[in-house]
């Protein structure tokens, strides 16, 4: 039996599995209080520009980033890494690892926005489309009367290309700087 649970746990496959249930974990989190957050503010991001409701919707994005980063980062140290280097391990679950964590983590959340604001400025400007995801951005404008299916589709596939790059990303520089595999024997 120890020698199934050791497979497990250094096994490339139930890593993948256990950073995917994590990273759904903080997203959950996140999109909740993003929710919250938006909710309290649409009128101001309804009346906004494109460019100050991208701005508007980056801010909200940093309040769910700082509520579910420390529960990622928590859940990461016990669960999801466990083929890890002892030294990495103790670094990972101090302070600064939760530091270097979180470092890494806003990156991605910076190169997602750059994504995702690109990806808004297609739809909005450059492709001639008109696709307006950002004002005044409600699921009744995509759904509701008189709204516009190309609009969902356009979020969804802005949506898909920023969570594949900030999920490769965040998985490789976990790896790489935080959880460290051990040195195989040679």
């Amino acid at each position: 039996m120890g020698s199934a649970l050791k497979n497990r746990d250094s096994s490339i496959f139930w890593e993948l599995v256990r950073f995917v249930v994590v990273g759904v974990y903080g997203t959950l989190i996140d999109l909740a209080i993003e929710g919250w957050v938006t909710s309290m503010v649409a009128d101001k991001v309804a009346g906004a520009s494109h460019i100050g409701a991208f701005f508007i919707m980056f801010a909200i994005s940093i309040v769910g980033f700082l509520v579910s980063t420390p529960a990622s980062w928590s859940l990461t140290s016990v669960w999801g890494f466990r083929n890890v280097a002892k030294e990495s391990e103790q670094k990972a679950k101090s302070f600064k690892g939760m530091l270097i964590f979180t470092f890494w983590s806003f990156l991605a959340l910076l190169l997602g926005a750059v994504i995702q604001f690109f990806g808004y400025m297609i739809c909005l400007e450059w492709s001639g489309w008109g696709i307006n995801i950002l004002g005044g951005f409600s699921f009744e404008k995509m759904f509701g009367a008189g709204g516009e299916i190309k609009i969902f589709f356009a979020w969804a596939t802005v949506l898909v290309i920023r969570t594949a790059f900030t999920m490769v990303f965040n998985y490789v520089t976990r790896k790489l700087f935080i959880y460290k595999a051990p040195k195989s024997a040679e």
